[in-house]
């Protein structure tokens, strides 16, 4: 499914990790530049993309976003 929107509508797509869950999720910029992505929308749980090592990038790579590899 992830394939699909990158093609149809260009977002990216990380998988995240924590010791009770994980997922894929898309790749989000706020209004100061800073990359983060929804881990449980329906509670509103953001969690800030800070390092590319954190996370396995699905639909492009980190330098895109000018994030260590």
């Amino acid at each position: 499914m992830y394939k699909i929107c990158k093609w149809l509508f260009g977002w990216d797509y990380i998988t995240w990790e924590n010791s009770a869950d994980q997922g894929i999720a898309r790749v989000h910029r706020d209004k100061n530049g800073n990359l983060f992505y929804w881990r449980y929308k329906a509670t509103s749980v953001a969690d800030p993309i800070i390092s590319a090592k954190n996370h396995l990038w699905l639909t492009c790579s980190p330098e895109k976003y000018d994030l260590d590899s």
